[in-house]
C-alpha cells in the first residue's frame, strides 16, 4: 500500500503537506488565496504517494488504518456515483463546470475491477481440427474423407472432429493482468478489502514484453478477433486505459472535484425522505418584448432541496451550504439570505395553508451558527426583542460530510432530523 496522506478540502497549506504534493497542486490549478489554501476534494497520486482530501469540516480522526482506508474509499465511490448521476442527467442545470478530474479514470477502475471480479482474466478460446477426436463435423467428414460401404452404409474410417480450447496465457491476458496489477498497487487498496489480493491471484501471469504502442496495436488486432460481448467490451476498457496512461506523467493522476458544492447539494439531495418536488410549480418570469409576452422556463426559480412533512403537510426550504460557517466572516451573504426568505414565500404562494420554514445545511460534526433573524440596524448591541418578525427565521444546522458520504454511497434514505447534529 502507498503511503496515505489525509487533508481537507479549503484547509491552508501546512509545513506539515509534503513540498511536491503542493507543487502538484499548484501545477493543476487548486490552489487558491494567494496559493495558500486547497480548493479540492477527492485523490491526488503523486511522488508514489497518495493524499486524499475529504469534504470540509470533516474533522475526521484518524483511529486505524483500517478505518481511514474506508473513509478514502467511500469518498471515491461517492465521487462515481455523483458523476455517474451527473452523466445521466436530463437537466441542463445539473451541467455546470464543477473542475471535474480524472472522470474516465475512475470510471475505468470501477469497470476493470468490476468485471475481473465476474468474470475473471481474458481467455481466448480456439477451436482446433482434429481427427477421431472431439465433436464430429459431419459436413467436413463427408467432404473430405473417403467412405468405405458396409452393406447399405457408409463408413467414415476418418472423423473430422474438433476441440475448443481456452488459453490464458496469450498476449492480451497478460496485458489485462499487468493492467490490473497496476491499477490494484495504485488504488486497489481503496476499492478491494483484501490488500493486494489481485496480485497475489494474478502472480504467475507473467508480464507483457511490449511497450505500450505495441501493447496499444495488439489489442486493436485481438479486437478485430473478438466476438463475444463481454470480450470486445474487455478489449475497448484495457484500449481507452493504456491510451490514458499515455498522457499521466511518471503515472500522476487525480480524481475529483474542484469545486465541491454541486456535489455536497446531490449527496444530501438524493439521502434524504419526503423531498418534494417543487420547482416546477413555482412562478417563471415573463419578459415583454416588442410587445409580446415571453416565459423564460429556464430563468425560473429553482430551490435547493424542499421536505414536506407527510403527517402535516408543511414544508421545510433547505438551502445545502458548503460554507466553512465558523463565524460572521464564513457565514451565508445577504444574496444566499433573500434568497431564502424569496424561495420560502413563493411555496407559501402556491400553498398558503401549511407552514413554511427555511434551513441552512453546513458541513460540520458541530458549529456556532444556530439561526439567522434580521433586526433594525440603529443600535450596536442587538437584543432579543430588537428581532424583526416580517422576516421568517433560518435556522441552521450542521451535518457531518463523512456521514453523508456514507449514506449517499448506500444509497439510503433517511429522516431529515435523523441525520443533524445535535446541540
Amino acid at each position: 500500500m502507498r503511503k496515505l496522506h489525509l487533508f481537507e478540502d479549503r484547509q491552508s497549506i501546512v509545513k506539515a503537506m509534503p513540498k511536491k504534493l503542493v507543487q502538484n497542486l499548484n501545477k493543476q490549478g487548486l490552489l487558491y488565496g494567494n496559493g495558500q489554501k486547497v480548493m479540492f476534494c477527492g485523490l491526488i497520486n503523486f511522488d508514489d504517494q497518495i493524499a486524499v482530501f475529504l469534504p470540509r469540516n470533516s474533522d475526521y480522526v484518524e483511529v486505524d488504518e483500517s478505518s481511514t482506508k474506508k473513509v478514502c474509499a467511500t469518498l471515491l465511490k461517492a465521487l462515481k456515483r455523483y458523476l455517474d448521476d451527473k452523466d445521466n442527467a436530463i437537466s441542463a442545470d445539473e451541467f455546470v463546470d464543477e473542475g471535474i478530474h480524472g472522470q474516465e479514470y475512475l470510471g475505468l477502475i470501477f469497470t476493470l475491477f468490476e468485471d475481473y471480479f465476474n468474470n475473471g482474466l481474458f481467455t481466448r478460446r480456439v477451436s482446433e481440427r482434429k481427427v477421431n477426436s472431439g465433436k464430429v463435423d459431419w459436413n467436413r467428414t463427408i467432404k473430405q474423407s473417403i467412405p468405405y460401404m458396409s452393406g447399405d452404409s457408409s463408413v467414415y474410417l476418418e472423423l473430422a472432429g474438433s476441440i475448443k480450447r481456452v488459453y490464458s496465457n496469450c498476449e492480451t491476458a497478460k496485458i489485462h493482468a499487468e493492467i490490473l496489477r497496476n491499477l490494484d498497487q495504485k488504488v486497489g487498496w481503496l476499492i478491494n478489502d483484501d490488500d493486494g489480493a489481485i496480485a497475489k491471484q494474478l502472480i504467475d501471469v507473467p508480464a507483457s514484453l511490449m511497450d505500450n504502442d505495441a501493447k496499444l496495436y495488439h489489442l486493436k488486432s485481438e479486437l478485430t478477433r473478438a466476438y463475444s460481448d463481454r470480450d470486445i467490451y474487455l478489449i475497448k476498457q484495457l484500449i481507452n486505459y493504456l491510451k490514458l496512461e499515455n498522457m499521466f506523467q511518471k503515472s500522476n493522476f487525480s480524481i475529483g472535484v474542484k469545486r465541491f458544492e454541486g456535489m455536497w447539494e446531490h449527496m444530501l439531495l438524493k439521502a434524504l425522505k419526503n423531498v418534494f418536488p417543487v420547482n416546477k410549480k413555482l412562478a417563471k418570469p415573463v419578459y415583454k418584448i416588442n410587445g409580446d409576452l415571453k416565459l423564460a422556463s429556464r430563468k425560473g426559480q429553482r430551490t435547493d432541496i424542499v421536505i414536506r412533512d407527510t403527517e402535516t403537510g408543511d414544508f421545510t426550504v433547505i438551502d445545502a451550504k458548503y460554507y466553512c460557517a465558523k463565524s460572521l466572516e464564513t457565514a451565508p451573504g445577504w444574496p444566499d439570505l433573500v434568497k431564502q426568505f424569496f424561495y420560502a414565500k413563493a411555496v407559501k404562494s402556491i400553498y398558503p395553508e401549511n407552514s413554511v420554514s427555511n434551513m441552512f445545511i453546513f458541513p460540520g460534526k458541530n458549529g456556532p451558527i444556530e439561526s439567522v433573524h434580521m433586526a433594525e440596524t440603529t443600535k450596536y448591541e442587538i437584543q432579543g426583542e430588537d428581532l424583526l418578525d416580517e422576516y421568517p427565521v433560518i435556522t441552521c444546522h450542521y451535518l457531518d460530510p463523512i456521514n453523508l458520504t456514507t449514506i449517499f454511497v448506500e444509497s439510503k434514505l433517511v429522516e431529515l432530523m435523523s441525520v443533524l447534529n445535535k446541540r
